[in-house]
C-alpha cells in the first residue's frame, strides 16, 4: 500500500519501493536496511518496523543524503544518512517525514553505522566531500539518555576527533 504525503521526495521513494521493475534499487534498499537493523543498538531506530526503516533508507538515497561504504568484498561497511534542517527542529523532523531544508542553519548527523574504526573514517571523508556545509553549519546528532533520545550540539572539531581515532 502506498502513502501519499506532501514530501515530495518520500513519495517518489515509497513508490521506487513499490515498482517491480525497479530491483537494483529495491535490493539495495533491502541490503542497506539489513545491515542498519544488523548493527543498531536498539536506541537508534526506537520501535520503526522494517517497512518504515526500508522507506527511511529509500528516502535517503533519493534525496542524496545516503552514503554507503563496501568493504573490499563488497559488503556493506558503513552507512550514513543526514538531514539539513534547523537549529531548532528535533525528532519531529524526522517522525514527520518533513522536508530537507537547503538553507537551514544545521546538519542533523542523524544515522551513522559502521564495522570498523577505518570505515568510520572513510564515511567522515566521504560526508564532508558531499556535504561540505558541514564545516561551517550547526551540528546535532542524537544520544541515548536517561532512556530517550536527547538532541546533543557538536562543534566541527568532531571530524577531526573522529579521525584520529585508532584503527
Amino acid at each position: 500500500m502506498s502513502i501519499t504525503t506532501d514530501n515530495e521526495l518520500l513519495n517518489l521513494a515509497v513508490a521506487a519501493l513499490e515498482d517491480t521493475t525497479n530491483l537494483d534499487f529495491i535490493n539495495f534498499v533491502d541490503k542497506v536496511t539489513d545491515y542498519c537493523v544488523e548493527n543498531e543498538n536498539g536506541k537508534v531506530f526506537d520501535q520503526w518496523d522494517r517497512k518504515t526503516l526500508r522507506q527511511l533508507v529509500a528516502y535517503h538515497q533519493v534525496k542524496g543524503t545516503l552514503i554507503v561504504l563496501n568493504d573490499s568484498e563488497r559488503n556493506i561497511a558503513g552507512v550514513y544518512m543526514w538531514y539539513n534542517c534547523d537549529k531548532e527542529d528535533g525528532w519531529s523532523f524526522v517522525y514527520n517525514w518533513e522536508e530537507d531544508k537547503p538553507r537551514g542553519d544545521t546538519i542533523f548527523m542523524a544515522f551513522l553505522f559502521s564495522s570498523t574504526t577505518q570505515a568510520l573514517k572513510k564515511l567522515v571523508l566521504k560526508f564532508i566531500e558531499k556535504e561540505p556545509d558541514c564545516l561551517h553549519k550547526s551540528l546535532v546528532g542524537s544520544r541515548h539518555r536517561h532512556g530517550e533520545p536527547t538532541k546533543i550540539s557538536y562543534k566541527q572539531n568532531i571530524f577531526t576527533k573522529l579521525l584520529k581515532l585508532k584503527d
